[in-house]
């Protein structure tokens, strides 16, 4: 009998397990608890892909964005390590801000190994003719930074236009700094000269006749009636550019060639050249150059008290001096007025650069890059970030407070408003800036006539474009 009973049971457990092999539902214990359900393999083995810039789920300082800047002040790489980096990571967790503090000396070839390499920085420091140069090799940035995505993009001003390549955003521009002409009225009075900034090219080759002071013990310059820019060569290359544009002049024909053969790039290159034998004589007879101070060229002193520098300096507001110097009450800021007697297209000008931030398409971190920018550049953080080199504000709303409340500066943006020039789409512009400042050394030297150095640019910067 037990071994009948012991058949049957065998035989209910069969039908039992095949009718659960065959999907028969099965009741659920009410008293057990519930389970968690089993990680698959996928889940434990693979997190989820973070998106562009953003770091895994419990990755530690996972992400560095790593920002190149050039040339800024103390205070100002004080500020963002103090104020913006601090804040921008606590907004992002896992996220650490790098800046690297580079030069504009060998700027070209920097850039140029990081863009070869495609690794580098994801925010790098540009000048204002550099979105041409380098814009194939930018981000596009106008969906993080356009106005659809960033409404305050419409408080920026003209300066934009430096941060863009083909119509499209490649980064943001920090500041304007125009060059301007700034003068001691209390010297030109003291050489005779009663009629204010200069106005026309014979008038500064008068002015440097009469303002010009050498040392006869020394055969040397002691005061410099203009130094433009540099005060040895007078030559550099950019101010060349503004006498140029202040003639009217274009840097482009109609087809794209370059424009050096023209009658305005001839009267820059005389004008360059008389104005600096006005200053130094002819070159086998050329006096000592001014010697270098300490501070703006134009607020110097020698140690008996004396002047011992410019009279006027043309320049940006870097070189003339802090806005907290006693001698801004004999100082004049004026434009560079070009020529009109002889060309009726010249124009008063100040020449503005525009340094900005641009963010390199080779960057992982396109999004993050965006987000920064946005930080550093509220309308409170562009005006902290300008006032710690007084210069002007990219976006007009963060024209306040030491701006308006700065009579030089106040004077400063009136003028870059009415008479600014941007420094800007110039096509190879270091290949331009290398013959230029090889022709126009040869001009000083008198090796070069004016017209076989405009010729000789001419030739060259057409072949560096293939034209």
């Amino acid at each position: 009998m037990k071994k009948h009973v012991l058949s049957l049971l065998s035989i209910v457990l069969l039908v039992s397990l095949l009718l659960t092999a065959c999907g028969a539902p099965q009741a659920t214990p009410t008293a057990a608890p519930p389970q968690a359900e089993a990680p698959t393999a996928t889940t434990a083995s693979q997190p989820e892909k973070p998106t562009e810039g953003q770091p895994a789920q419990g990755a530690a300082q996972s992400v560095t964005l790593k920002i190149y800047l050039l040339d800024y002040t103390p205070d100002t790489i004080a500020w963002l390590k103090s104020e913006i980096n601090p804040a921008f990571e606590a907004a992002h967790p896992g996220v650490k801000v790098e800046i690297t503090e580079g030069s504009w000396s060998g700027w070209d070839t920097t850039f140029s190994g990081f863009f070869a390499a495609g690794a580098g920085p994801d925010i790098i420091n540009l000048g204002s003719e550099m979105n041409t140069l380098y814009g194939e090799s930018l981000a596009d940035m106008e969906p993080y930074l356009g106005e659809a995505a960033w409404p305050e993009i419409k408080n920026f001003g003209p300066a934009l236009e430096n941060a863009k390549y083909q119509g499209k955003l490649r980064g943001l521009p920090i500041f304007t700094a125009p060059r301007y002409v700034f003068c001691r009225t209390d010297l030109m009075e003291a050489s005779g000269w009663t009629t204010g900034t200069p106005k026309n090219f014979a008038e500064w080759v008068d002015f440097a006749r009469k303002a010009t002071k050498i040392d006869p013990a020394t055969n040397s310059i002691v005061q410099q009636a203009l130094v433009p820019v540099d005060a040895a060569s007078m030559a550099d290359w950019q101010w060349w550019l503004l006498v140029f544009y202040s003639l009217g002049g274009e840097l482009y024909k109609a087809d794209g060639t370059p424009n050096f053969d023209s009658p305005e790039a001839l009267a820059t290159t005389r004008f360059l050249l008389d104005l600096r034998r006005a200053t130094y004589g002819p070159y086998t007879d050329a006096v000592g150059s001014l010697p270098t101070g300490q501070g703006s060229v134009i607020d110097v002193n020698d140690e008996t008290g004396k002047d011992n520098g410019a009279v006027c300096l043309a320049h940006s507001g870097w070189a003339a001096p802090a806005f907290n110097r006693p001698i801004w009450s004999k100082i004049s800021i004026d434009p560079f007025f070009g020529d009109p007697d002889n060309f009726p297209k010249s124009k008063p000008v100040v020449l503005a650069f525009n340094d900005w931030l641009a963010v390199p398409e080779y960057s992982p971190n396109k999004e993050l890059a965006a987000e920064w920018l946005k930080m550093a550049f509220t309308k409170e953080a562009n005006h902290k970030w300008c006032e710690t080199m007084n210069l002007i504000p990219a976006r007009n709303d963060a024209h306040y407070g030491f701006v308006t409340d700065t009579p030089q500066l106040k004077r400063e943006a009136e003028l870059a408003a009415q008479y600014g020039v941007g420094f800007a789409g110039i096509l190879e512009s270091a290949k331009l800036s290398t013959i230029m400042q090889d022709a126009l050394g040869k001009l000083i030297t008198e090796e070069l006539t004016p017209e076989e150095v405009v010729a000789k640019i001419q030739e060259e910067y057409s072949a560096a474009l293939g034209k």
